[in-house]
């Protein structure tokens, strides 16, 4: 399985929460953004589920972990320690260092080759 859902879905937690936030109000989404903080845990939580299926894959745990302990510090420097503007991004910062980590090591485990002998016929 590709490193695709994963990925997919950690690109898809936002970085920049005020972005974030006045994009949506500019699309006229604004009512979502009460609501943010459990799309962020559900869109971390699917990357979660996808890189767990790519462990199945590559059997490799440092990309989970890295994106586990990444995932974690963006949501706490953003709802526990930050605040509206840019507080809490000595924590959230090196989270997003590491989920971008994490994505490129789970992706680069896909490339390696085969320690398996193909077939001939």
């Amino acid at each position: 399985m590709t490193p695709i859902l994963g990925a997919g879905a950690v690109g898809a937690c936002p970085l920049c929460w005020i972005g974030s936030a006045s994009f949506l109000t500019y699309i006229g989404l604004g009512a979502v953004i009460p609501i943010w903080r459990w799309i962020v845990l559900t869109m971390l939580g699917l990357s979660i589920v996808g890189f767990a299926l790519d462990y199945r894959s590559h059997q490799t745990m440092y990309p989970l972990i890295l994106l586990v302990l990444g995932g974690t510090l963006l949501y706490l420097g953003r709802y526990t320690f930050g605040g509206a503007g840019f507080t809490g991004w000595q924590i959230w910062v090196p989270g997003a260092i590491f989920v971008i980590i994490a994505v490129v090591y789970n992706k680069r485990q896909f490339s390696k080759p085969s320690h398996y002998p193909h077939a001939h016929i």
